[in-house]
């Protein structure tokens, strides 16, 4: 896989400090080589979850490292163990992750590149056909729409175009007589 594995890489002894869960235990804070992003996170806490142990007190994981509370004399035979177990799991699915969504990607720029490609045929048929006075003009020529007024006029010749038009002049004037004559009554 190509990603980086995170590794733990320091124990870093000026931010170690007395921990809060009991006076003989401590906090330590490892260094982790990379800062993890949320996918790595929940899948090592995915695994830590998994197993139960009990030497484990509390554990987070911030600003590149993890943080967590032992007794000094733990870490080496039993938390450093855990956790590279948990490290383990978490750059396998996290690896498998980013080589999937990888995939994806290039599943989906292919896709777009073949539409792109069908659209582009589509397109010169489209054109080919419009210079052919096959069909309607396209952006570059062929036969053209009519003018505005010699359309109008071809509407206006049509019977059926008339016989809708008088029905609504009807209709209009009707509305408007019955408007003066309740104006004329007063009724505003």
């Amino acid at each position: 896989m190509s990603h980086e594995a995170i590794a733990i890489v320091d124990l870093d002894l000026k931010k170690t400090t007395w921990s809060r869960v009991h006076s003989s235990m401590r906090t330590l804070y490892l260094k982790l080589s990379a800062e993890p992003d949320l996918d790595w996170i929940r899948f090592f806490r995915e695994e830590r979850e998994s197993r139960i142990e009990v030497k484990r007190h509390g554990l987070w994981i911030e600003d590149g490292y993890i943080v967590f509370d032992c007794l000094i004399a733990d870490v080496e035979t039993h938390h450093l163990p855990d956790l590279r177990r948990s490290l383990a799991y978490a750059n396998e699915k996290h690896g498998a992750l980013k080589a999937a969504r990888r995939s994806d990607s290039r599943r989906h720029r292919d896709a777009a590149q073949d539409e792109e490609r069908r659209l582009a045929a589509l397109k010169a048929l489209v054109r080919a056909r419009a210079g052919d006075g096959a069909g309607p003009a396209g952006e570059d020529g062929g036969r053209a729409a009519p003018p505005l007024r010699a359309r109008a006029a071809a509407t206006a010749s049509d019977p059926r175009f008339t016989t809708k038009r008088n029905e609504l002049r009807t209709r209009l004037r009707a509305a408007l007589k019955t408007r003066t004559k309740e104006s004329d009554r007063g009724n505003d």
